[in-house]
């Protein structure tokens, strides 16, 4: 005999909150990878001046 509703609920249930956890686990990580890039990139003054030379040639 196959699964009963029940157990089709269940597992519909355990596979939403996976998903769920999935994706907050992936955004959490992108937000931590942005803010470390970006600590990086701020204390990096050869990085900092090359981002103000190439925004720079856009107004000229």
């Amino acid at each position: 005999m196959g699964p009963g509703l029940i157990e089709i609920l269940l597992l519909s249930l355990l596979f939403l909150t996976a998903m769920a956890m999935l994706a907050v686990g992936v955004a959490w990580g992108i937000r931590w990878g942005l803010k470390w890039v970006l600590k990086d990139i701020s204390r990096d003054p050869e990085i900092k001046e090359n981002l103000k030379r190439i925004f720079n040639q856009s107004e000229e």
